[in-house]
C-alpha cells in the first residue's frame, strides 16, 4: 500500500510531468494579462462611479478588490477625497456590480456607505441616483 501511495505522489509531481508541465506553467501569462485588464476595467468603472456620485474630479483609491470573473462582475474599494490621506485614513467604501454589454460595462448596482442604489431601490431618490450613474457611465469620456 505504501508503494502505491509513493508511486501516485511521484506521478503527480511536476518533475514526472516533464516538458508538458513546463509548457502549461508558461502559458497562463496571456490569460493573466487579460484577467488583469478585465480587473483594471472593473476598477476604473467603479472609480468613475465613486467620483461621479461624490461630484469630485479625483479620489485617492486605497484597497481594491476587483472580481471581473464573477457573475455579475464587480469591485469593492476604499477611497478618500483627500489626496494627502494616509493609507490608514482611506476608509470610505464603495461596491459596484456591472453587466457587460457589447464590451462596455453597465452598472447594475452600487453601494456607498450604507446605502445601495439600483433600479429596484425602494427609495425614489436612491433609484434616481442609480439612473444618473447609468446615464453618466454611458456617456463618452
Amino acid at each position: 500500500m505504501k508503494h502505491i501511495l509513493a508511486l501516485a505522489l511521484v506521478l503527480a509531481s511536476p518533475i514526472a510531468a516533464g516538458p508538458a508541465f513546463a509548457q502549461t506553467k508558461a502559458q497562463p501569462a496571456a490569460g493573466a494579462a487579460s484577467q488583469g485588464d478585465a480587473a483594471a476595467k472593473v476598477e476604473e468603472a467603479c472609480t468613475f462611479i465613486a467620483k461621479s456620485l461624490l461630484m469630485v474630479d479625483t479620489i485617492k483609491v486605497g484597497i481594491v478588490q476587483a472580481f471581473p470573473d464573477l457573475d455579475p462582475p464587480g469591485a469593492r474599494m476604499t477611497y478618500s477625497t483627500r489626496m494627502d490621506a494616509e493609507p490608514g485614513d482611506i476608509t470610505d467604501e464603495i461596491e459596484c456590480q456591472f453587466t457587460e454589454n457589447a464590451g462596455k460595462l453597465e452598472i447594475l448596482r452600487f453601494c456607498a456607505d450604507s446605502t445601495c442604489y439600483a433600479s429596484d431601490s425602494e427609495d425614489l431618490e436612491d433609484r434616481r441616483r442609480f439612473v444618473e450613474m447609468q446615464t453618466l457611465i454611458k456617456r463618452p469620456r
